[in-house]
């Protein structure tokens, strides 16, 4: 309460003194429908997968054998747009939790969907109390790995993985605090070629439904400013940056970010084919330092990932790694009800590495590519906000025997935190 009677103080001061007769920046109009038009989610789901099948040579026969559905926990976090009828999310699997009952045919076999990334709409705006329908669809990683029982390999069997894009129906409950969900999902792909030995191949069926039943939390934020005191706040801080000119500020950000395979690698391809569908890609974080041109309504900054991945079976084993310095600036378009869309260009310094059974390849070289997303921006006040960028290297590789190793991976950055340096201290002083 001292806080903002102090604040209120320091804006009549800076009305009479600094700016005469002053205009209101921020309507309660405004405030009102902005703040409305996003909440943020965190919480879990379990995800089913449907039962399968698949096939393996013994002593020259062929035979087949059913697998059993997978359970699979997960965490989730997202965030409600448009004012309750879009559901942006990302769910990531707890494999190590993950539960299949073994196969008594085989010596191993694991059937699993890796991190998700999806987009529900909801056809009439989820509302406390109510039930309501939604559509969707979503992107997730597919594997799918077996060994026989007799197989005597350095890294056991090899694994088939592959982007998927299934669609889903499902129900939503919104409580006073909690988002209940049950969605059924399809997905196309059901048939697979997998390999058993280095020169065999095995076929694979796979149920095409799933079943998922999640609880998320949901975080209104910014309901604290949907009032007049709080209408009036945005616009007294509006012009107290203003007078101190930080409308303009440093920022840094931190977030996790999925870097999700674009191209196959025509190495793989020519000297090890059955590495050649296993996924590129996985979870990075994601840190940036930059500065937010208020006039321009534009960013430039510096981002920091790295992203690793290996590739094994049989007695192969592939590692790469990238090591990624990014100049990046981008112009925010316009700001729809504090959703700012951004789109820009990048400049990178790439550090490339691929160790093939011990065999190390590595370059340095520069790159140009392209980064996109929105800033959730009720006002240009803020401490922090929240930001989803991705960002796109089009034909990143190195060259190994004259063939590509591909690094051009599309990195999807949910949700990254981002801090605005000094704006707290600014308040502070005009206590």
């Amino acid at each position: 309460m001292k806080f903002n009677l102090l604040l209120i103080t320091s804006f009549l001061i800076i009305s009479n003194v600094s700016f005469g007769q002053t205009d209101s920046t921020y309507t309660f109009k405004y405030i009102s429908r902005s703040t409305k038009f996003a909440w943020t989610t965190f919480g879990g789901d379990f995800l089913m997968l449907g039962s399968g099948s698949t096939s393996f040579s013994d002593n020259g026969i062929a035979r087949q054998v059913d697998f059993s559905p997978t359970f699979i926990p997960r965490l989730t976090i997202g965030g409600i747009h448009f004012w309750g009828h879009a559901d942006f999310y990302v769910n990531f699997p707890l494999s190590f939790l993950a539960f299949q009952q073994k196969s008594t045919e085989l010596k191993n076999l694991e059937y699993r969907q890796g991190i998700e990334t999806g987009l529900k709409i909801y056809p009439l705006a989820l509302r406390q109390g109510k039930v309501r329908p939604y559509i969707g669809a979503s992107f997730r990683l597919l594997s799918f790995k077996q060994e026989l029982k007799e197989a005597n390999f350095q890294y056991g069997g090899t694994e088939f993985q592959k982007m998927i894009f299934p669609v889903q129906v499902g129900l939503s409950y919104v409580s006073s605090k909690y988002i209940f969900n049950f969605g059924l999902n399809y997905q196309t792909l059901q048939n697979i070629d997998n390999y058993i030995t280095q020169n065999d191949i095995g076929k694979v069926q796979l149920n095409p439904i799933s079943f998922q039943l999640g609880i998320t939390r949901y975080i209104d934020t910014d309901r604290s400013i949907r009032t007049p005191k709080g209408v009036e706040q945005e616009n007294l801080k509006y012009k107290i940056l203003e007078q101190e000119k930080r409308l303009s500020s440093w920022y840094w950000g931190l977030g996790p970010s999925a870097g999700l395979q674009m191209s196959k690698s025509s190495y793989l391809k020519e000297n090890y084919p059955h590495l050649y569908d296993n996924f590129i890609g996985g979870i990075m974080p994601d840190i940036t330092f930059g500065r937010f041109f208020n006039k321009p309504d534009m960013n430039v900054g510096f981002s920091y990932r790295t992203l690793g991945s290996t590739l094994q079976g049989f007695d192969d084993k592939v590692s790469i790694r990238r090591h990624s310095i990014m100049l990046e600036s981008y112009k925010n378009l316009f700001n729809w009800l504090g959703f700012v869309p951004f789109v820009g260009l990048t400049a990178s310094i790439e550090n490339l590495n691929v160790n093939v059974n011990g065999q190390k390849y590595s370059e340095t070289k520069p790159a140009v590519g392209f980064i996109f997303g929105w800033d959730i921006r009720v006002t240009k006040t803020g401490t922090s906000l929240l930001r989803t960028n991705l960002r796109w290297t089009p034909n990143l590789h190195i060259a190994i025997d004259n063939k590509k190793m591909m690094f051009d991976n599309l990195e999807f950055n949910f949700i990254q935190w981002v801090q605005f340096i000094g704006r707290k201290n600014v308040y502070r002083k005009h206590q």
